[in-house]
Parts: C-alpha cells; structure tokens; sequence
C-alpha cells in the first residue's frame, strides 16, 4: 500500500510540470503574466500554429538528424568496443582495466559547466566552431562515461561459460562480440542507444554556446526564439516546449520496454 502511495506520488510529480506546460501553452501571452492560475477565456490552439511560424522547424529538423545520425551510432559503436575490452577482456593484470573504467566513471559526476570552456576552446582551435561537427564530437565524448556504466554491467554480466563455449567452436574476437555478446547485451544496449538519442535531441547548452548561425542551429534551442532582449513571449514558448516534448514522450511510450529490460538485464537462461 505504501509503495503504490509512494509511486502514486512520484508519477505525480513527474506529470504536474508537462501538465501544467500544456495549460499555459493554451493561454494568451497577457493571461499567463496577469493570472497564470486562472483558465483561459478561449483555448489558444493559435499558439501552436504561431510557434511553428517563427521557428524554422525544417532547418532545425535537418541540423538535428544530422547530429543525431553522425553521433549516435559512432558513439555506441565506439561505447560497445570499450566496454566489450574493459567489461570482457584482461589487460594489465585487471588492474589497468579497472583504471579505465574509473577514468571513464569520472566523467559521469563532471560537471557539464566545467567542461564547456574547454570545449569551446578546443572547437575554436580546430576551427569547427559554428559547425555541426562542434556538437557531433562532443556528444560522443559527453555520452561515452553514461553508456561506458551500462555496458560494461551489461557486459559483465554474460556468464563466461559463454564465451568459452563460443571460442572452443572457433569464434574469433569480431564473431564472438557481434555474434554472441552483442545479441546477449540487446537490452542495455538499446537502453544506452535510447540515452544517447535523447541526450543528443535535448542538449541546450552546447548548442547555444556552439552554434551560433541560424542555418546550423538544432531544435534543442527552439523555445530561445521566443525570448527577446526586452520581452518574452511565454504563450509561443510553452507551446514550442509542448511540440518538443512530444517526439520523446513517443520515443520513451514505444522503447520503455527496451529501457526496462536493459535496467533489469543480467537474469540469463540456462
């Protein structure tokens, strides 16, 4: 009874800030700075219309896929490689494999404000600054650390009977990983992808700091068209905030049973 409250609770508190954005985004501009807790006198449906008309969507689409496209696979790619040698292999007598994995640990509890300066540094140095690529090689550094964590679990969990099964009937290293390991980790795997994905579509702050020209910005900045010097227009930017949220409110309603399993992964059959 306890733990229904609890969750009850929980669910709640998660839902009253989506709910409470889609009942501004329903309101005029005036209503929301004189009486944010009143109805609405008319349902602005408009709103949603007026925010498609001042954000470029089609630009910022295209930029996006072209992040998402480019970063996620090579950083899952790069994150399966990693922990398939830290989570499987030995190297260093054990101990310089636990280094790595503590090197990569690290970067989970690094704040993302300390390592925007150098970054901006770096991309200015390689003159990638205002260019997609600025975002692309930085999310597959900034997810490395998180997807390094579920991997090398997820890997390590694979009973070695396994692997050992699969090399006595002549599986090199590729077949072994892409054969055997790989199927086994499906679901941390796809969890990890899942991560990454959203990671990449709501990263605002790399974005704004990086791309600077409107024809190379993503949609993680939409709601900043709303803002202006003097004024903000808080009706378009809710509903702009609204038509964002959507695409990972779908995402996470189809794949929250690959997040599950992936979080629960490690019971294997015998």
């Amino acid at each position: 009874m306890v733990s229904n409250i609890l969750l009850l609770l929980l669910v709640i508190v998660h839902a009253v800030p989506v709910l409470w954005l889609i009942y501004l985004s329903l309101k005029t501009n005036t209503e929301i700075m004189t009486s944010p807790l009143a109805p609405p006198r008319a349902v602005q449906w408009v709103n949603y219309l007026d925010a498609f008309r001042t954000i470029p969507f089609l630009s910022m689409i295209t930029n996006t896929a072209i992040v998402i496209a480019v970063s996620v696979p090579a950083a899952m790619l790069f994150a399966v490689f990693a922990a398939f040698a830290v989570g499987r292999m030995r190297f260093g007598g054990g101990r310089l494999q636990n280094r790595v994995y503590t090197y990569f640990v690290c970067g989970v509890i690094m704040p993302t404000c300390v390592m925007i300066l150098p970054i901006y540094l770096v991309m200015v140095k390689l003159k990638l600054y205002d260019t997609l690529w600025s975002t692309i090689f930085t999310h597959i550094g900034w997810t490395a650390p998180m997807n390094m964590m579920i991997l090398v679990s997820g890997f390590r969990r694979i009973p070695d009977s396994l692997e050992e099964a699969a090399v006595i009937d002549g599986c090199n290293i590729w077949q072994l990983l892409f054969r055997i390991l790989v199927p086994v980790a499906k679901p941390v795997i796809s969890t990890a992808f899942i991560m990454t994905f959203l990671a990449c579509w709501n990263d605002f702050p790399l974005a704004k700091i990086m791309l600077n020209s409107p024809a190379v910005r993503t949609l993680s900045i939409a709601a900043a068209y709303f803002k202006g010097q003097f004024s903000t227009n808080y009706a378009l930017m809710t509903a702009g905030c609204v038509i964002l949220i959507v695409p990972q409110l779908l995402i996470f309603t189809v794949f929250q049973q690959f997040i599950i399993e992936g979080v629960t992964a490690g019971a294997v059959k015998g």
